[in-house]
């Protein structure tokens, strides 16, 4: 028993697990809180779309020496704007908006990297590694995770109305465009948070997961909300131990964690149809 608390317990003493366990704590709470309405509304397209695009910011952060998480804060809004600007005044489709903005993005970010960028810096944002965060990045991620779950608190009646019933919401005068655009922006602010903790090529693991997991086991909007962030606290600080104690890439870790936990929340509804499947005649 004393040996299990030692291993939970004892690689808290270091300041970096500190930091990488407040950094997991911002992402669980932040991820999930987004991801459940990317999700509903068929938008996990835009979520790996926006963290392609988050990868022009960091480059241009590295060339410039300037801080990796603003640089894709800095990003994502450009992101969020563009894919306003191309939906209200071309008319293009969201998909195809989406798609332009995204891998626009991505390609000047490519291009940034090639120029000459600090390859560790750029591998840390792209495949995470929370050991590694500042507490200056620890209070910007815990700045965002707050203002994010902030505003869907707030907004929690016009997200759920233009989710779930979008022809209603604009019939009574909700602009369905605008809350879109804001959705773009809150993706993006979550792939800022989780740069630097699992990458921003993986932090659409973290949204998907534990919303995926908590629509198996919960039955309402509130329940479903708690469970997914409660699931992405769990992954994120499990997979941050795990990766501690096997020296593994704790990015990786924590995205397999999730998709582990979402494999936990399906046990039961499939045992329970196995339970209730015909059985056939023994000859």
């Amino acid at each position: 028993m004393l040996a299990g608390f030692d291993w939970l317990l004892i690689p808290f003493a270091h300041d970096f697990m500190q930091r990488a366990a407040l950094s997991c704590l911002a992402l669980g709470i932040a991820a999930p809180i987004a991801g459940i309405w990317a999700t509903h509304r068929r938008m996990v397209y835009l979520t790996d779309a926006m963290s392609h695009a988050v990868l022009a910011g960091v480059a241009g952060a590295s060339l410039l020496g300037g801080s990796l998480l603003l640089g894709g804060l800095a990003s994502a809004g450009v992101m969020a704007v563009a894919v306003a600007l191309l939906v209200a005044r071309s008319r293009l489709a969201e998909d195809s908006s989406i798609g332009l903005a995204g891998q626009g993005l991505f390609a000047l970010g490519v291009i940034g990297v090639s120029v000459g960028s600090d390859p560790r810096a750029l591998s840390h944002a792209l495949f995470g590694n929370p050991l590694t965060v500042t507490s200056t990045d620890v209070a910007l991620q815990a700045g965002l995770a707050a203002l994010i779950l902030g505003a869907v608190i707030f907004f929690l009646p016009v997200l759920t109305a233009t989710t779930f019933d979008a022809g209603h919401a604009r019939s009574v005068g909700v602009n369905t465009t605008v809350l879109d655009v804001a959705l773009v922006l809150m993706l993006g602010l979550v792939v800022v948070v989780g740069m630097t903790t699992v990458g921003v090529l993986m932090v659409v693991v973290l949204c998907i997961a534990p919303a995926a997991g908590a629509g198996l086991v919960a039955r309402t909007l509130t329940g479903t909300l708690a469970t997914a962030v409660v699931l992405g606290i769990a992954a994120s600080l499990a997979g941050l131990l795990i990766a501690y104690h096997l020296a593994l890439p704790a990015g990786p870790v924590i995205a397999v964690a999730a998709v582990a936990l979402v494999a936990l929340c399906a046990l039961p509804r499939l045992a329970l149809r196995n339970r209730h499947l015909p059985r056939t005649a023994s000859t």
